[in-house]
């Protein structure tokens, strides 16, 4: 039996339109030596209907979620299972591959044999329309120096669909998608390819995938907001805290604090929830009693501004006052610092 080059892991759940768009950009790609496992994560009788044209094509291989947990990480741990490639590309089924995407990752990572995955710059697909150059939502470029600090203050250096794996080596690793994440799979899942000790680079080349942003798609920030949601970010930040300190220590608490701030800060847009940021400052109190110090003083002094202010300045006043005296710490320690002669 042949075994293809590569093996494209594809989630998808309705949008048939788009999804056939995403499947059309695959046809279109020059390099032929590719496997799709479309992976159905329970969609209408009316979407797979529309979508049964695609078998026609030996090499697009529709295979229905059964009993594992709903979502896209348990598809793509699916479609690991039946992957035949000597590489993997995962991607997002309402996305689009610019014709070249697939032959030029396997050229590069064929070239470099001592790594374990490359990262290709993306840029976004904006309303139908490929902009390689625009400044938001791009991913894959090697800009960061430190990829760790990014991940863990959620600025992701790349995304899982910016890289092309091998395998073998992800095999190797026994690394699989954590199903119990609603946000962050992507950092989740590369952090842990990083931390097994996988190599890798970037690719220094154009834009070769777009992400689909719609003007007129739902707020995140209400997604956040909710029970579900929020606990599955908190899950991940105490995640986050567990990985980078059993390989690192502490080196990189400071980072995943500035992430949970960040989440902080997106999660209490309007207001803080007492419960939910109670919540939150017991997490990173168990991690690290220093930071938790510094969020239960967010918290209260929040609670206590937001009776006099708007929510958002009460939110706010607080963590610039953190950050102003931060700053001077780090002015006061350089200055006892006794120079080398």
């Amino acid at each position: 039996m042949h075994q293809p080059k590569v093996s494209l892991i594809m989630p998808f759940f309705n949008n048939k339109e788009l999804v056939g768009e995403m499947i059309n950009s695959i046809l279109a790609n020059t390099f032929e030596d590719w496997e799709l496992l479309a992976i159905d994560d329970g969609s209408t009788e009316e979407t797979l209907e529309y979508l049964s044209a695609y078998q026609k094509d030996s090499r697009i291989k529709f295979i229905k979620r059964e009993d594992k947990p709903k979502g896209a990480q348990s598809c793509r741990n699916l479609g690991m299972d039946y992957a035949k490639g000597v590489y993997w590309i995962f991607v997002d089924s309402d996305d689009y591959l610019t014709p070249s995407c697939i032959g030029k990752r396997v050229e590069m990572i064929e070239k470099r044999q001592e790594l374990d995955f490359m990262v290709f710059p993306s840029a976004v697909y904006i309303n139908d329309v490929f902009e390689p150059h625009a400044p938001e939502d791009i991913f894959g470029y090697d800009i960061h120096g430190d990829d760790l600090k990014g991940f863990a203050h959620r600025e992701l250096p790349f995304i899982v669909w910016s890289n092309i794996y091998r395998a073998a080596s992800i095999k190797k690793a026994n690394l699989t998608w954590d199903t119990q994440l609603l946000s962050l799979q992507d950092a989740d899942f590369n952090l842990e390819a990083i931390m097994a000790g996988l190599r890798y680079d970037y690719a220094h080349v154009a834009p070769d995938y777009g992400y689909r942003i719609r003007h007129n798609q739902g707020s995140v920030s209400a997604n956040i907001c909710s029970s579900e949601h929020f606990k599955s970010n908190l899950y991940a930040s105490a995640k986050f805290f567990e990985l980078f300190q059993g390989h690192y220590g502490h080196r990189y608490d400071k980072y995943v604090f500035q992430g949970v701030m960040r989440l902080y800060n997106r999660v209490f847009s309007n207001g803080i929830n007492r419960q939910y940021a109670m919540e939150m400052q017991r997490m990173v109190k168990k991690y690290s009693r220093y930071y938790g110090n510094i969020m239960a003083l967010q918290v209260y002094m929040t609670m206590f501004l937001e009776k006099f202010l708007p929510k958002k300045l009460a939110r706010q006043i607080p963590m610039a006052s953190y950050l102003i005296l931060l700053e001077r710490r780090k002015k006061n320690i350089n200055k006892r610092i006794t120079p080398i002669v």
